[in-house]
């Protein structure tokens, strides 16, 4: 989670607006005090920078000195951040919406921005030049089963753990290095494209991409750990599918509360290995598992389409059912902005009405890649489900309508 830091409480007041009608109040908004020196408003800042929530500070034009004074203390303090002059006097002085825009742009910089240190790491500075947006992501392409397939498929040759920018319409571009050496269409519907190649590949050990970046996730880990604190006094439930959004949401769960209950939704024709890696790593990981079978009766309603996602009600059915037995439930869910723009609108606290009863579903990662998400599994010692490493982005069932061509390739490799 993210503090909004401004130099005067009116500047604040602006980004209060925007927090409240955008984020359901869940950001943190700062004031430096109003002083317009860095001795004015130094002792306000340290002590936003040693809370755990990740500082985005927004001055105005007629602030530009203060922010040279300030920036120095700001990278002393070893945290992620970002610091932006708005082209306004003061923050206040810009229209709410212009604001808003500048907030999302900022936190896509967040886990989209990578800085080549003869490895990947992250910095909202994005040294690299990734295309911003806030509605793409960024992952890593892991494993020889990944190459293979790219290779086999595509007649793409990719260095070992490529960086994948994904795009709209599943539209990705692969690094190699610092080097863009492909990009790839894999349009829901049509056939995959190779948009076009480069043979400059080359291989970045894994591990110098967690140490390069091991204190940057361990601050948003922190800052997500922070949030969950607010409510210690439910019970804690994460439904889990054993993808890696649910998998670090769970992992997010058990070092903050400890007791946890990890819902397992098994629909009919789930992917390959999924059972196995949710019973391996629950036991490693130490959390109660609850598993709920649901059959898929295709020859009763079809195969599930764009339009008739039955599938998909019958697994929130079968959830909120486990959930509702549960006196004082809470629903930590891996939900994350760049996986599309209705799940970036939300904000990171909801209440939902269902048959089963009103549930309050928080995301602790919403504001993570998929980059940082693989990551923080990695660090934590846990591997990530198999079907990652042979080529897959996401996670579902094997007749999901949103499956696109190479996702069925893949499958039919595996099988």
């Amino acid at each position: 989670m993210f503090a909004l830091i401004a130099r005067a409480r009116k500047d604040a007041k602006a980004l209060s607006y925007i927090n409240e009608r955008n984020y359901g109040g869940y950001l943190r908004v700062e004031s430096l005090g109003g002083g317009r020196r860095k001795e004015e408003v130094l002792e306000n800042l340290e002590r936003i920078l040693e809370g755990p929530y990740i500082p985005i500070l927004l001055l105005g034009e007629k602030e530009k000195g203060l922010m040279e004074e300030l920036l120095p203390v700001m990278r002393g303090s070893g945290k992620p951040f970002y610091a932006r002059l708005l082209r306004t006097k003061r923050v206040r002085n810009m229209r709410v919406d212009e604001l808003y825009s500048h907030i999302e742009e900022i936190k896509a910089r967040f886990r989209l921005g990578i800085e080549w240190r003869n490895t990947y790491a992250l910095n909202p500075e994005n040294p690299l030049g990734i295309e911003l947006n806030p509605d793409y992501d960024i992952y890593l392409a892991l494993g020889e089963g990944f190459r293979r397939a790219m290779r086999s498929l595509l007649d793409v040759e990719l260095g070992e753990n490529s960086l994948v920018l994904r795009k709209l319409m599943n539209q990705e571009v692969y690094y190699s290095g610092p080097n863009k050496v492909a990009e790839v269409s894999k349009k829901l519907g049509s056939p995959t494209e190779v948009l076009w190649r480069c043979p400059c590949w080359e291989d970045v050990p894994l591990e110098s991409i967690i140490e390069a970046n091991r204190a940057y996730i361990e601050a948003f880990a922190n800052a997500s750990k922070a949030f969950l604190r607010a409510f210690e006094d439910y019970e804690i439930l994460v439904p889990w599918s054993g993808g890696k959004d649910s998998t670090a949401a769970l992992i997010l769960a058990k070092e903050t509360f400890g007791k946890v209950t990890a819902i397992y939704v098994r629909m009919e024709y789930e992917m390959p290995f999924t059972d196995e890696y949710v019973e391996r790593t629950a036991k490693k990981l130490g959390v109660d598992l609850v598993r709920v079978d649901v059959p898929m009766p295709v020859e009763k309603y079809g195969m599930p389409t764009h339009g008739n996602r039955w599938c998909t009600r019958k697994k929130v059915e079968a959830l909120y059912s486990v959930a509702g037995e549960f006196e004082n439930p809470l629903l930590i869910l891996g939900d994350r902005d760049g996986e599309s723009a209705r799940r970036r609108l939300k904000p990171p606290v909801v209440e939902r009405k269902t048959d089963f009863g009103t549930f309050l579903e928080v995301m602790p990662i919403k504001f993570w890649s998929g980059l940082m998400v693989q990551l923080f599994i990695l660090m934590r010692g846990f591997q990530l489900h198999p079907l990652y490493y042979e080529g897959f982005y996401r996670l579902g069932c094997t007749i999901c309508p949103s499956l696109a061509e190479w996702e069925v390739e893949l499958l039919k490799r595996i099988k």
